[in-house]
């Protein structure tokens, strides 16, 4: 941990958490505890997943942040954080923290969500989770009546009490954007239905068929994956995509034409169906798509086609 020793917030003589595992353990409690969160030690997920702390905002939801703490081996800090990342539409914690304590870590290609520390890169833990807590309070700021304005703790702890009852009583997200839609030369083709591809067509013969695509969105440096598309309706030449698991809270519709032109991107959110993870996701796809003001559609053969916000 470069030598740096983070003080326990009860004021006792500091450790050297990147040799003390347990001690890290603890401090993680203590300032999941400290920022206002409900925490808990060797947490163990509804599907088996387990972690080593977790952050909630009340007991009984998914965790907001959860942790993995690593002695010595990299793979199987890596196994760790591949089996909790999850997908998109079914985070298994908004952000997955993976702890190494060796002193340096070979990075390797991981999922949404995950973020790796080193104990070179641990002395930066602690403004960095309060980054992520404050992105989160900013994420669900709709849901309090006032803005806070008291510091992360209070503001977590408001959070807490406002969706104590998630999802009773909340609104559906209903979001349609304009958008000019511009498909890739094969963009369609994934789309076409078995019994109606056409080899020689020089555009694929596209009706409305139970065919899925699983896709994922990409937009201001960030991916949403783990959900499947199926064009549901055809109509004086423009084609309406939606997503197709009923199950998720997620609900994409794309209504276009075919190669480019003018569109419409639905981004709708059933609340009823969700957890705190999931809304968390989905509200950071909507800001990443109205910052960014685009999005790609990327399919099993790379981009599918591009959208920009009218």
């Amino acid at each position: 941990m470069s030598g740096r020793a983070w003080p326990k917030p009860t004021g006792e003589e500091s450790t050297d958490l990147a040799a003390d595992p347990a001690g890290l353990v603890s401090w993680l409690l203590e300032e999941g505890a400290r920022l206002g969160f409900h925490v808990e030690r060797d947490y163990t997920g509804a599907e088996g997943d387990s972690a080593e702390a977790a952050w909630f905002l009340n007991p009984g939801q998914k965790p907001v942040l959860a942790f993995t703490v690593e002695e010595a081996d990299p793979m199987r800090l890596i196994a760790a954080a591949m089996q909790w990342a999850g997908s998109s539409t079914e985070p298994k914690s908004w952000v997955h923290v993976c702890l190494s304590l060796l002193a340096e870590l070979s990075w390797y290609p991981l999922p949404e969500g995950v973020r790796v520390y080193d104990a070179q890169r641990m002395k930066d833990l602690r403004g960095d989770l309060e980054e992520e807590v404050d992105r989160m309070v900013q994420l669900l700021r709709p849901y309090l009546v006032e803005p806070p304005s008291d510091g992360l703790p209070e503001a977590v702890k408001r959070l807490s009490s406002a969706l104590r009852d998630w999802p009773e009583g909340r609104e559906n997200a209903r979001m349609s954007l304009d958008v000019e839609v511009s498909f890739s030369t094969d963009g369609l083709s994934p789309f076409a239905a078995e019994n109606a591809e056409d080899e020689e067509a020089e555009t694929p013969i596209l009706e409305p068929s139970r065919k899925v695509v699983p896709v994922e969105l990409s937009s201001g440096g960030s991916a949403f994956e783990g959900f499947l598309l199926r064009l549901v309706g055809k109509r004086s030449g423009r084609f309406l995509f939606s997503t197709e698991h009923r199950n998720y809270p997620f609900i994409f519709r794309i209504e276009a034409p075919p190669g480019r032109g003018s569109s419409t991107l639905d981004l709708w959110f059933d609340v009823d169906k969700s957890n705190i993870p999931q809304i968390l996701r989905f509200r950071e796809l909507v800001e990443d798509v109205t910052l960014s003001k685009s999005a790609v559609l990327l399919g099993p053969s790379g981009e599918m086609c591009r959208l920009t916000l009218a």
